[in-house]
């Protein structure tokens, strides 16, 4: 990532053309609507959508940073982009041009005080993933370990802080009004810029190395500390193959569900009994394995909850009451009086519709109704976007709950790829 493309004024530009080009890959559409039958019509629209998506997905890789991260969220949105997008966006989970190799070498000499070939008996220049802020190299240590080398771009730490001071100051009006709160914003570039130390990523790896453990599904990897830096993080080599991959290789329906059911539990335990969770769901961080066995990788961005915020989550899943009892009009109002805020009426309307529309569909409390969720219907998804959206418009999301969120629309995307039947509320009550 070279400096030229990290300065603030490349960035804005780079986000103006690709706005500029997203555009034009429509307007020839638009010009020949009127003239067109409905099949040629749906066609030509097809061929605008993977247009302007690889233009997207081109200007994204180049920036990196929270502009890549964005592409990757955006490629899990299915049921709210259209297909010929997410196909071109799904190369942002795991590829992206890499550095230069002599970058590489300098940030390795810098980080670990040697070439490459002189910290590692073999290293591997070419880097077999590449994402939005650093990339990731074979190589055999010098007792003979095969391992992943991830290094950090040069200057994406500079990169972050231009493009949220740039976001801030485009979304003034979007904060005046309430709809992107401030602390969302601060939020965001925090955990953003928590990535960037690799540091902080080995605590993360270790703490949830030990926490994951009862999982016998969940591999996590092992840090090399006299390999590793702020800026350079060496781990021992994970096997699996990404969903995509995965995928490819027809596996069968009680594979598909096994692994749904085990990535489902995955997210809920970390919730739920560990009181933190892995919050980079895109599906480069996930290796599946033919044993339906899940290796996790890349804990640069972690979440850790308040036991508050656990207590509620506890509180309220499989809640067996009526969501307009007295009762559960507490539990929401204690959940916002803990993090100092009211809960508006408002607010408390759009938690109980989600709560009705929603969760109650997806994981029914009643023990009569114990059959495995469907998640290859889409229909789900839309139901999970229409109720966000409604209690976006209240302006009461909790700052906590953005991270949260994130996981678990990562999560119901894949499970719905996977086309999974996941005991839902069997496995959620286990932890409640």
């Amino acid at each position: 990532m070279s400096s030229e493309k990290n300065t603030p004024t490349r960035r804005a530009l780079g986000l103006a053309s690709m706005g500029a080009g997203i555009a034009g890959s429509y307007l020839g559409y638009i010009l020949q609507r009127a003239f067109l039958g409905e099949a040629e019509s749906q066609a030509k629209l097809k061929s605008a959508h993977a247009r302007a998506a690889r233009k997207m997905r081109d200007e994204m890789q180049a920036l990196r940073g929270p502009a890549m991260k964005l592409g990757q969220m955006l490629s899990l949105q299915a049921g709210v982009l259209p297909d010929e997008a997410l196909a071109e966006l799904a190369s942002l989970q795991m590829k992206a041009p890499g550095m230069h190799p002599s970058l590489v070498r300098v940030q390795i000499k810098q980080s670990l005080g040697g070439d490459p070939e002189e910290v590692f008996k073999e290293f591997t220049p070419e880097p077999f993933a590449a994402a939005s802020l650093g990339q990731v190299h074979r190589a055999v240590t010098r007792e003979g370990e095969q391992v992943a080398v991830k290094v950090q771009y040069p200057g994406i730490r500079q990169a972050i802080a231009n493009d949220f001071k740039l976001f801030r100051a485009v979304s003034q009006p979007a904060q005046a009004s309430g709809h992107v709160p401030r602390a969302a914003i601060d939020e965001m570039e925090q955990q953003i810029l928590a990535e960037t130390d690799y540091r902080r990523e080995t605590e993360n790896i270790e703490f949830f190395g030990k926490q994951l453990a009862p999982l016998p599904f969940v591999r996590v990897p092992r840090v090399l500390l006299a390999y590793s830096s702020d800026r350079v993080l060496t781990m021992s080599l994970m096997r699996g193959q990404h969903l995509e991959d995965f995928l490819a290789a027809r596996p069968s329906q009680k594979l598909r569900t096994q692994l749904g059911a085990n990535l489902f539990e995955l997210y809920y335990f970390q919730v739920l009994q560990v009181g933190a969770l892995h919050a980079d769901p895109h599906w480069g961080n996930y290796l599946l394995q033919p044993n339906a066995g899940i290796g996790l990788v890349d804990f640069g961005c972690a979440k850790y909850l308040r036991p508050e915020t656990v207590g509620y989550l506890r509180s309220v899943f499989l809640y067996p009451g009526p969501t307009d009892s007295a009762d559960f009009r507490r539990l929401l109002e204690d959940n916002y009086r803990h993090t100092g805020r009211k809960l508006q009426p408002a607010t408390r309307r759009a938690l109980i519709s989600f709560a009705d529309n929603f969760y109650r569909k997806v994981y029914p409390p009643e023990p009569n109704k114990q059959q495995p969720f469907d998640f290859g219907d889409r229909e789900f998804l839309a139901d999970y976007l229409r109720e966000s959206k409604n209690l976006l418009r209240t302006k009461g999301v909790m700052t906590e709950y953005i991270f949260i969120a994130r996981a678990e629309m990562g999560l119901y995307h894949t499970l719905h790829r996977l086309k999974a039947r996941v005991p839902t509320s069997a496995i959620v009550r286990k932890y409640l």
